[in-house]
């Protein structure tokens, strides 16, 4: 014969065993949790995604820094080619001989190469 406490027990499992049931074939709450899951499947999917975005343009940085490819490098020697170029336009038009303008351009060179040697050494002297 079963006691009255087994018999309590059953009858309890049984109750929750049907109240699960009930609870998990209930259109509501299934939509509720399949619309939360969407939600949240489509914010991971975002996130993955500006993630991998972000680690592409990082990536395209690095290869374009080993191989050299700097966005400021071609304006920068198309500058300086343009003032080399116009340097050597005005020495070639000046109304001085060849001689004094050769010997003006060697002394600014010499004074030039000089002082980036100072500036590159660390004993740049700020007054010349």
């Amino acid at each position: 014969m079963t006691s009255f406490r087994e018999r309590n027990r059953v009858a309890n499992w049984a109750r929750l065993a049907l109240k699960c049931g009930l609870l998990l074939t209930d259109a509501k709450l299934w939509a509720s949790i399949s619309n939360q899951m969407r939600d949240h499947a489509d914010d991971l999917g975002h996130e993955v995604k500006n993630r991998y975005d972000d680690a592409v343009d990082r990536m395209q940085d690095v290869r374009q820094a080993i191989h050299g490819r700097n966005h400021w490098l071609g304006p920068t020697m198309s500058f300086v080619g343009g003032i080399g170029l116009g340097v050597g336009l005005g020495m070639m038009l000046t109304p001085v001989s060849g001689a004094e303008a050769r010997a003006a351009l060697k002394s600014r060179v010499v004074r030039m190469t000089d002082k980036m040697g100072d500036i590159a050494s660390g004993t740049g002297t700020d007054g010349d």
